[in-house]
C-alpha cells in the first residue's frame, strides 16, 4: 500500500480482517515478511521511528485521557493561543459541548476521562491531533461514539485539510462515502474511490 502526504484513505473490513495487524504495521509496531508500506513511494521501515511517531496521531475507540482539564488533554502542556484551541475545537465538534462542562475548558476531565462521554473523549483526541499538527492521522473506528451529525463535521474537517493524511479504519462505508477519499481499500483488495 503506498499513502501519498495529503491524501485521504480508508481501510474497510470485518471484525477479524486483519485491520488491526495493518495499524500496526503502520503504526511500525510490527515488521511485514512480505511486500511494504510507504509514505510517498518510500518505505515507512526507513524513517526513524520517534520522527515519524512525532507527525503520526492514532486515534482509536478507548481514547486515553489524562487526569486533568479538558485544556491540558488537548493542548498537553503546550502554548497555544486561545484561538488555535478554538480552531481545533470547531473542527473536532467539541466546541458546543464546552457550554455543557461546569468549568469549560477547565473542566476536570476525571481518571482516563471517565467524567465525559466516549463521544466527547474522541472529540478531545482530535482537538488533540489538530492543535499538535499532526501529519498522518490514523482513526481506528476513531467517531465510532459520536452521533452522525459530528461524525461527518469531524469527517469533513479531516477530508477538506490539504496537509493531513487521512487513514481511517471502519467495519463498513456507504458507497456514497468511497468517493470522498482517494483510495478505499477492502481487506486488502483496492477498491475504487
Amino acid at each position: 500500500m503506498d499513502f501519498k502526504i495529503g491524501g485521504k484513505y480508508a481501510l474497510v473490513g470485518e471484525s477479524g480482517s486483519g485491520k488491526t495487524t495493518l495499524l500496526r504495521l503502520l503504526l511500525g509496531q510490527l515488521q511485514a515478511n512480505k511486500g511494504a508500506v510507504l509514505f510517498d513511494q518510500m518505505d515507512a521501515s526507513i524513517y526513524d521511528p520517534k520522527t515519524f511517531s512525532d507527525q503520526m496521531a492514532y486515534i482509536e475507540q478507548n481514547v486515553f485521557l489524562f487526569h486533568t482539564t479538558v485544556r491540558e488533554n488537548i493542548t498537553l502542556g503546550g502554548d497555544f493561543t486561545e484561538e488555535q484551541i478554538e480552531e481545533a475545537l470547531r473542527n473536532s465538534a467539541l466546541y458546543e459541548d464546552l457550554k455543557l462542562f461546569e468549568n469549560g475548558l477547565n473542566t476536570d476531565a476525571g481518571e482516563n476521562g471517565r467524567k465525559l462521554s466516549g463521544g466527547q473523549r474522541q472529540r478531545i483526541a482530535v482537538a488533540r491531533a489538530l492543535i499538535h499538527n499532526r501529519k498522518i492521522l490514523i482513526m481506528d473506528e476513531g467517531t465510532s461514539a459520536l452521533d452522525k451529525e459530528n461524525a461527518k463535521i469531524i469527517e469533513k474537517s479531516l477530508l477538506e485539510e490539504p496537509d493531513i493524511t487521512l487513514i481511517l479504519v471502519s467495519h463498513h462505508l456507504e458507497k456514497n462515502e468511497m468517493k470522498k477519499y482517494t483510495k478505499v481499500y477492502h481487506l486488502g483488495e483496492k477498491v475504487s474511490a
